[in-house]
């Protein structure tokens, strides 16, 4: 098995994860969890604070405003969101994003 498979099995495996995780709170007032996403062999990964609203409704990580202002920041260094790996610290988004 490559590296780089056995990498996104990984985080494929996170994400699961991610997604059934009930430890905390903050899973019982989410749309969904936002466990991150990119490429598993990224030499850059973005990380965040916790998923706002828009990434609460879409389950994917910096979609919003903030979103599209990072996209421009990747362009800007010659990447792109395919290139990279982008997630948060909290994976539930927070009541009232607090």
């Amino acid at each position: 098995m490559s590296e780089s498979r056995n990498a996104a099995e990984k985080l494929a495996e996170i994400a699961d994860e991610v997604t059934r995780c009930t430890l905390c709170e903050l899973h019982r007032t989410a749309t969904n969890a936002v466990p991150g996403e990119g490429n598993s062999d990224a030499r850059v990964m973005f990380i965040g604070e916790a998923p706002g609203w828009h990434e609460d409704k879409q389950g994917k990580p910096f979609v919003g405003a903030s979103g599209q202002f990072l996209t421009e920041l990747i362009e800007s260094a010659g990447l792109t969101r395919d290139e990279v790996f982008i997630t948060n610290l909290v994976k539930h988004r927070p009541p009232g994003n607090r």
